[in-house]
């Protein structure tokens, strides 16, 4: 134990700027008051000498943390002998006259970078996330290897499907060993890494900790990356086979979705709600560029109205569906709100079924029909994550003599 403090308190001290106190006496931070939520985390610390604040007495507890940043904290913190003859760049955007090369090149078997094709990237000057701090610590700790991570830990956060699928198990582990905690139901792991929280953190993980068993701690000879598979692209598709909808997040639904004849549709008593909105439970970290949705819009006595949404956030989302003569791409802004912004149509005669695809490459977005190209759209900037089935309220008041039924819906990544 006493080489992981040791360790620690490196860490700690990468936080120092220009020291005010000594370890002797009880510092107080101007802004760091008793009812700061990290106070005591953040005066114990300063009191035994671990960390320090500026020259005006501040803390400045709020200060955000950079990813070149903490790759220094770890590599000054285990003491690495740095060899910079054998250092091959790995990360197209840290070359080698980036004053943080070395440090990144030594301290990437613990921390998180990105892979786009054959190319690798670690953006140094964005802010380090909640996330990879998880992932940094529960690594630097070798819980990785002691622990089985239990991924309904994470479950119980509403912002579950913000945390990279990559990363769940190492977030698991942060949340069952108590490295990290949530806040208000959210474990926030977007979220900028703090002072404050960094001090929060390393507090838990040290000193508020009984656990005596020595951590040795190895950095590997830096290399490039060994070649890694080709992640599983997304591929969703439902027949509405049964009643469940388990594909779908019928909390969040607008309007009230059900399975009748192997097919879905939705209706509403609330007169206001003009759209119906059926959300697709999906992993929305991944934020895919390229996609393709698809779904059948079956028309029993109705003008259809009926269709696909994409691109959701904030109750607001941009939507496809077919009428009695057209094929519409539009906005909808408040789903209160009969009004749609049309971005753009074509003319088509609605069929009794009707097989309606989106493809979403970027900001073109392509609409198809029975397999053939109607139109295209360009500068339709993806703004949000949320997308899946769509229906308008007049495509079923008339239910069931007349109505529009949904089927055979498919979600599909594409190159």
């Amino acid at each position: 134990m006493k080489r992981a403090l040791a360790l620690f308190l490196s860490v700690l001290m990468f936080l120092t700027v220009i020291p005010v106190v000594g370890a002797a006496s009880t510092p107080s931070f101007s802004d760091v008051p008793r009812s700061h939520w990290a106070y005591k985390e953040i005066t114990e610390m300063a009191a035994k000498g671990i960390i320090k604040g500026y020259d005006n007495r501040t803390f400045r507890p709020n200060n955000e943390v950079t990813r070149a940043e903490f790759a220094k904290i770890m590599i000054a913190a285990a003491d690495v002998d740095i060899n910079k003859r054998y250092v091959d760049q790995t990360f197209k955007d840290v070359p080698r006259h980036h004053w943080a090369f070395l440090y990144v090149e030594y301290a990437k078997p613990y921390l998180t970078g990105y892979k786009s094709g054959s190319t690798y990237t670690y953006k140094p000057d964005q802010a380090a996330v909640r996330e990879d701090i998880a992932v940094a610590l529960v690594r630097l700790l070798g819980y990785d290897q002691k622990y089985k991570a239990d991924l309904d830990q994470l479950k119980k956060f509403r912002d579950y499907d913000d945390i990279s699928s990559a990363l769940r198990p190492y977030l698991a582990i942060a949340i069952q060993t108590d490295l990290m905690k949530g806040y208000n139901g959210n474990f926030r792991p977007q979220d900028p890494i703090t002072r404050a929280e960094a001090a929060s953190l390393l507090y838990r993980a040290i000193l508020d900790r009984d656990d005596d068993d020595e951590i040795k701690i190895v950095f590997p000879t830096p290399g490039k990356p060994q070649p890694q598979p080709e992640p599983e692209r997304i591929n969703i598709s439902d027949s509405f086979s049964d009643s469940k909808l388990k594909n779908w997040n019928t909390d969040k639904a607008t309007g009230n979705w059900e399975v009748a004849s192997k097919q879905v549709t939705a209706e509403s008593d609330d007169d206001d709600l003009d759209h119906y909105f059926l959300p697709l439970n999906w992993n929305e970290s991944d934020k895919v560029k390229k996609y393709e949705l698809s779904v059948d819009v079956n028309v029993v006595g109705s003008e259809g109205l009926g269709g696909l949404y994409f691109n959701g956030k904030d109750g607001k989302a941009n939507v496809v569906f077919v009428q009695k003569d057209r094929v519409v791409l539009g906005k909808v802004n408040d789903v209160e709100e009969d009004d749609i912004d049309i971005i753009t149509s074509s003319s088509y005669k609605l069929k009794s079924s009707n097989r309606l695809k989106v493809e979403v490459n970027e900001n073109t977005v392509s609409i198809y029909l029975n397999d053939q190209y109607l139109f295209g759209q360009q500068y339709v900037k993806q703004e949000g994550t949320k997308l899946g089935l769509y229906l308008q309220e007049e495509a079923t008041e008339n239910a069931p003599r007349k109505t529009t039924y949904l089927d055979n819906f498919s979600f599909k990544e594409t190159k």
